[in-house]
């Protein structure tokens, strides 16, 4: 495909990014104001404003993951905001490690204090499920995820600054659905080309024919 402008990438996902980021960005400036001095009210209002922010981050990727699912395959000219953020292969290695080593103490944990009857039952048993699951899917993400041959899954974590990887659990059957679309689009694409290309030859062959 062409390279074309960051800005000329689709709307909802430009937003689905610039909304993660400003989420990210308000949590870490949420950490410096006096809660003090405001009392609850603040709190409540900072958390609302993050978690409005990640939440339309997150309902705007899955638009974009069924409505343009082969996104990640487009390159641009300039960078995205995904790009600009993560740009060292290391920092991408130890991501690599540290996310499912994360995942299985968590899953470790929940399922110690399951057997031993600590805690809330009901929470552990929603939880246990979604970390196992979650572990399953970080140790293909490592492993097996190519970008190219993954083309849905690559434009989810694109589109959500790879924070959006932590809800994957309960995203799965918009990604299937994603996977189903793209690979749909990916074909009647594939088939076009190829009738060009068979038309072309035969053009080509027409002509040769003609001149002898």
């Amino acid at each position: 495909m062409s390279d074309i402008t960051y800005d000329r990438l689709p709307k909802s996902y430009r937003l689905s990014q610039s909304t993660m980021l400003a989420s990210v960005g308000f949590l870490f400036l949420a950490r410096h104001l006096p809660f003090q001095l405001f009392g609850p009210a603040l709190q409540i209002a900072t958390w609302v404003i993050v978690t409005g922010l990640a939440g339309l981050a997150i309902a705007t990727s899955c638009y974009v993951v069924i409505r343009y699912p082969y996104l990640s395959l487009v390159s641009t000219s300039d960078k995205d905001k995904y790009s600009q953020q993560f740009v060292s292969k290391r920092l991408l290695m130890v991501a690599k490690i540290i996310f499912p080593l994360g995942i299985l103490f968590l899953c470790l944990g929940t399922t110690i204090a399951v057997f031993n009857g600590t805690g809330n039952q009901a929470v552990q048993a929603i939880t246990l499920p979604y970390f196992y699951t979650q572990f399953a899917f970080s140790i293909f993400l490592c492993f097996w995820y190519d970008p190219i041959t993954h083309p849905t899954l690559a434009t989810f974590i694109r589109s959500t600054l790879g924070i959006g990887l932590i809800f994957v659990p309960v995203l799965l059957p918009v990604l299937l659905l994603g996977t189903v679309r793209c690979n749909r689009l990916l074909d009647a694409q594939s088939i076009l080309l190829t009738i060009e290309m068979d038309k072309k030859e035969n053009t080509t062959e027409d002509g040769f024919d003609a001149s002898s």
